[in-house]
């Protein structure tokens, strides 16, 4: 008997695109890829999170430039390797045509031959500010996969809103798809309390932050303590002036604020769990910000504390459990309203709802909304 089709990743480099692919994996039959070129493959020496699987699991290693300036000379063996999988997918099913998740639009090329009823465009950034050089033919190979696209599914709202304004003739098919909830980060201690008037940032320590707002707030609320954790030497995104650093090292030297350096990944749960409140002063001017699907949003709702942000478009979407600060002041006076109660914070609903956030439930309804598409 045919099972129902499975998934083909063709660049499940990121965690949370892998993580999506695990999460189906439990349902569908599954194939994740991850490509990368000589040098990176080299620097970071990626592995898979877990030795064991239900995901088939492949990586591609290929020169420099391959999805660049030497694209055209794999515009050939890629779409060989992307259908030698789809038929294998198709065997493990019984004969049913795969979907096939293309996330960046470089591989609009090498997936004409995927059936546009086959395929998804999922959208984790607005790729454009990665190579303002190249914004033009990413735009048009962009365009390109959202108009052969059964589904372009986008991390954040606001690629939602972009992507509908520039192709409106798909814009019922254009949907938004966010972060999943990792498991670990949810607080599955409920009754144990926080550190007493402690406000804590987990991330890296880059110019997405808005160094000038943290450095004011923590200013006016010395009775609050401010852990810092992060890296210093972590990669500035977008245009970089260097300005932010001088005002970044001047906060991190004030008398409330701790800075704690990285900390081992699987230790980042416990310091969202730790605080009385978490916080995301990322400047809301940052185009990156703007545009994306932070994963903190997620990591700090699981962890039952309260949290706040700057006016960011993800933010807005789950306001009983995220505060919104546009100034200094407010963020002060709020932050201090969200640690004098975080004692008596309902830490259990936060933490169900993040819950019903899992990837698991990402997974779930992926799977019907491509079993409508199909229907449609």
């Amino acid at each position: 008997m045919a099972e129902a089709p499975g998934f083909l990743f063709l660049n499940a480099n990121t965690p949370w695109v892998y993580a999506l692919a695990q999460a189906l994996s439990a349902h569908r039959s599954t194939t994740a890829l991850r490509l990368y070129d000589w040098p990176n493959y080299r620097r970071l020496k990626p592995q898979w999170p877990e030795t064991d699987s239900l995901t088939r699991r492949r990586m591609i290693v290929m020169p420099p430039g391959y999805a660049g300036r030497l694209e055209t000379l794999f515009g050939i063996p890629m779409p060989l390797v992307f259908a030698g999988e789809r038929r294998r997918l198709r065997r493990a099913t019984g004969g049913g045509e795969p979907w096939v998740i293309a996330c960046y639009p470089y591989l609009a090329r090498w997936t004409r031959h995927v059936p546009g009823e086959r395929l998804i465009y999922y959208n984790l950034d607005e790729y454009t500010f990665y190579e303002p050089h190249r914004s033009h033919l990413i735009r048009s190979l962009e365009r390109e996969l959202v108009e052969r696209s059964a589904l372009t599914l986008c991390l954040s709202v606001e690629m939602v809103r972009r992507l509908r304004e520039r192709h409106p003739d798909r814009a019922a098919r254009i949907q938004h798809f966010p972060l999943g909830m990792v498991e670990s980060f949810l607080n599955e201690a409920p009754d144990d309390l926080p550190i007493v008037n402690s406000i804590g940032y987990v991330g890296n320590l880059t110019n997405r932050v808005d160094w000038d707002f943290f450095h004011a707030v923590a200013r006016r609320t010395p009775e609050l303590r401010y852990a810092v954790v992060g890296k210093l030497d972590a990669l500035a995104v977008g245009d970089d002036n260097g300005v932010w650093r001088a005002r970044r090292a001047e906060t991190l030297a004030l008398d409330n604020v701790d800075f704690l350096g990285s900390v081992p990944q699987a230790a980042v749960p416990n310091h969202y769990h730790r605080y009385a409140v978490n916080w995301m002063p990322y400047d809301v001017s940052h185009g990156f910000n703007v545009a994306a699907c932070p994963t903190k949003i997620m990591d700090a709702i699981g962890s039952g504390r309260p949290f706040l942000s700057t006016d960011l478009p993800e933010s807005r979407l789950y306001p009983n459990y995220i505060a919104l600060a546009t100034s200094a002041e407010e963020a002060a006076a709020k932050l201090r309203e969200l640690a004098a109660k975080s004692a008596s914070h309902d830490v259990a609903s936060q933490v169900d709802f993040a819950r019903g956030h899992s990837w698991a439930h990402r997974a779930d309804t992926l799977i019907a909304m491509t079993n409508a598409a199909n229907r449609g």
